[in-house]
């Protein structure tokens, strides 16, 4: 586990849709989850973010699940199978903020996997990036991006 070196105060990295995103934490060693398809002994770096919770993400939540109870109800007909079921609303928010690790050592970190909202992390998200820092390495940085435009806002972690 890393310390941050330098963050915003309230760690809100981007507004997405009108959402608040903060940086939620990092782990430095992270057993990649097993739709990164890499080798079971391969380790990267996790990185998770959560939208600021409030009357606007409760207001989402509300419509959500009374489209999916409304989906879920509809008499199938045939139509079940071709219509999908209502997106979360936390994927939308979530899924347009990016990170680009960087370090002084010049590694070449590459997202491999995420995870943007579900049930039971409705507005939560998980990127998942290789390789682990090396050795070399004495600071991570994290430049946030919103539709893969840099918000201004930036994390440095020290790598123990």
């Amino acid at each position: 586990m890393g310390s941050i070196v330098s963050a915003p105060a309230d760690l809100v990295i981007a507004t997405s849709d009108g959402i608040d995103v903060r940086f939620a934490g990092i782990d430095l060693a992270a057993e990649l989850s097993a739709h990164a398809q890499e080798p079971p002994d391969v380790h990267g770096v996790r990185i998770s973010l959560a939208a600021v919770r409030g009357a606007e993400t409760m207001r989402r939540d509300g419509q959500f699940q009374a489209a999916r109870l409304a989906w879920a109800q509809r008499e199938d007909g045939g139509r079940r199978g071709k219509e999908p079921v209502p997106l979360m609303p936390g994927f939308s928010v979530l899924d347009r903020v990016g990170v680009v690790l960087t370090d002084e050592a010049g590694t070449e970190y590459r997202l491999i996997a995420g995870q943007a909202a579900g049930d039971g992390t409705e507005w939560e998200a998980t990127w998942e990036f290789v390789p682990q820092h090396p050795e070399a390495a004495g600071i991570l940085r994290l430049q946030f991006t919103l539709d893969g435009t840099p918000t201004g806002q930036t994390c440095e972690v020290r790598i123990p």
